[in-house]
């Protein structure tokens, strides 16, 4: 569980937004040995559980989307 809350996390409106919804970004972190595509298997898992628990007048995602892999570098 993070210790981070929302007043640790930069906040700004985007004027310019198409579609009525709100975006928090979020780094999760894999050990070397997940690749790219396994690491959005596991986040689509994740949210697919989510999804699955919540009723019908619950708040919830409305959508995810990956968009970043960073790698440690491959020692020589």
């Amino acid at each position: 569980m993070s210790d981070i809350n929302s007043t640790q996390v930069y906040e700004f409106v985007d004027e310019n937004m198409r579609r009525a919804e709100n975006i928090l970004t979020v780094d999760f972190h894999f050990s070397t040995e997940v690749t790219a595509d396994e690491a959005i298997a596991m986040v689509d898992k994740m949210v697919s559980m989510l999804d699955d628990s919540t009723d019908a007048v619950s708040k919830e995602f409305t959508a995810h989307r990956p968009s970043i892999y960073c790698k440690y570098p491959v020692e020589k």
